[in-house]
């Protein structure tokens, strides 16, 4: 098959703008800049959002949130266009930025062949223990982010974003640290992960190896005062996951009285 060769302007274009590659004609032109992505600006690109996937609302929820409390970064990943203007990627982006009023600095990237719709956001997206491992430079246990979840009810989050997951772990990572050397070996049932939780809660990163040692006497306190209703039916359950939390927090304040929380 005949290769496409670029003449003329499109030539012009291609040396001028250190894309010689494109010499060769099947090579497309793809052009990424960074622009400030008004409300008005995501409201229009959204008009030409004809074949994506259906939106992801609780992500653009997530994503609306990051961008009022403005901890939203520009980054390399951004809106892509195909070369007709049509919308091939960034939906929830844009989405969040209408529901939070809230301009945002992003990569745009126009030129791509609509046949590559195929191809984009097929990657694995990042969990809370990638997140935060970014930051600690430590591998994170699934047990730590069910942890940092108990942690995040007691301080009012019912729902939290895997941000605001891997933000808990890498706020109480030390802590974290420390329990799961403390309990290595123990069966971590949801009365034992509510008990860790509200023992890194209570003692705000420092050590607490006295009470890491008892973590299977206060469960069993715990289901105790839970009997009938079971630990594991009110897990990640809204209000219950809650109240049964500060009942687990209640636990562990009896027992400071007993045993020092300490400083290590």
């Amino acid at each position: 098959m005949k290769k496409k060769v670029l003449k003329g302007k499109a030539f012009k274009r291609a040396i001028e703008t250190k894309d010689a590659a494109r010499i060769n004609g099947d090579i497309p032109l793809i052009v990424d800049s960074t622009e400030l992505s008004t409300p008005e600006m995501a409201e229009k690109l959204l008009r030409r959002n004809n074949s994506n996937r259906p939106v992801n609302w609780n992500k653009v929820e997530q994503y609306r949130k990051v961008m009022e409390e403005g901890k939203w970064k520009l980054h390399a990943q951004g809106i892509i266009l195909d070369d007709k203007g049509n919308l091939l990627t960034g939906q929830k982006r844009l989405w969040a930025i209408i529901y939070s009023g809230e301009g945002q600095y992003m990569r745009i990237s126009r030129g791509s062949p609509p046949d590559t719709a195929t191809l984009i956001d097929r990657g694995t997206a990042q969990t809370s223990r990638d997140l935060a491992h970014r930051v600690t430079e430590r591998k994170h246990s699934p047990t730590e982010g069910s942890i940092a979840r108990g942690v995040l009810a007691l301080k009012g989050e019912i729902k939290p974003s895997v941000d605001e997951i891997a933000e808990c772990m890498v706020d109480h990572s030390n802590i974290l640290e420390q329990a799961m050397k403390q309990t290595r070996g123990t069966r971590k049932t949801k009365s034992i992960l509510m008990i860790l939780a509200a023992i890194c809660f209570l003692s705000n990163g420092d050590n607490a190896k006295g009470l890491f040692g008892i973590v299977s006497g206060l469960a069993e306190k715990l289901d105790q005062e839970l009997f009938p209703i079971e630990a594991i039916k009110c897990w990640n359950r809204g209000a219950a996951f809650t109240l049964v939390m500060e009942k687990a927090m209640m636990i562990c304040e009896r027992e400071t009285h007993t045993t020092t929380i300490t400083i290590e």
